[in-house]
């Protein structure tokens, strides 16, 4: 029976994570996956999927740290998962120790009068904007952009958006990164700069399914 993955959390052996009915925790050690069993080989994956999974991966991560996987990870078996599990233990298990009590935070930031499509205006807010990532990178652990591909539901009209990024915040200083986000709004009339979140951390996990 093939297995539908969700994320990686933390499985120390005290008090297992709480999953949604019908799916199970597959442990290896100190580490677990969150799983369900079916056929998916084939299935094309809907919009209700991509809500589901955006779903469980939120209720995990309100517990504490998951490595979120892509919507629609399927593996053969629960064999196959496991193989895949140990092959990769030590990036798994260093990876959840990485964002643990951290926070992912987007940032959009976009022209706050669209008036035209004047070159040099553009570039002269372009340049304001990195200026204001750089900052933010001050209070965040690491930062990466977002591609236009990624940009959440909430993001700015594509017509008007300068540049968009992820930060990976610390839980205790989430409001300090939310008060400098609003300090910069302040400084730059011309830009809005919007905050959303806290996310899990979907822009910083890149998972390895290769043999």
């Amino acid at each position: 029976m093939s297995l539908r993955v969700y994320g990686i959390v933390m499985h120390d052996g005290n008090a297992a994570p709480r999953v949604p009915a019908g799916l199970q925790l597959h442990p290896l050690r100190e580490i677990a996956a969150v799983a369900e069993d079916g056929d998916y080989s084939s299935r094309v994956v809907e919009p209700p999927d991509i809500e589901r999974h955006l779903q469980i991966v939120a209720d995990l991560f309100r517990q504490d740290a998951v490595l979120p996987t892509p919507v629609h990870t399927v593996f053969r078996s629960a064999e196959v998962l496991q193989r895949w599990m140990d092959l990769h233990y030590v990036a798994l298990s260093d990876a959840l120790a990485w964002i643990e009590d951290r926070l992912a935070a987007r940032v959009h930031i976009s022209r706050a009068h669209v008036a035209g499509d004047d070159q040099a205006l553009s570039a002269d807010l372009a340049a304001v904007a990195a200026e204001v990532i750089r900052s933010l990178r001050r209070h965040a652990v690491a930062s990466v952009p977002i591609r236009e591909t990624e940009r959440d539901v909430e993001a700015p009209a594509v017509a008007t958006l300068v540049t968009s990024a992820g930060f990976l915040v610390e839980r205790e200083l989430w409001t300090e990164f939310a008060e400098a986000v609003a300090d910069e709004q302040n400084r730059h009339d011309a830009l809005s700069v919007q905050l959303t979140g806290p996310w899990p951390p979907y822009d910083f996990v890149r998972l390895q399914f290769g043999a």
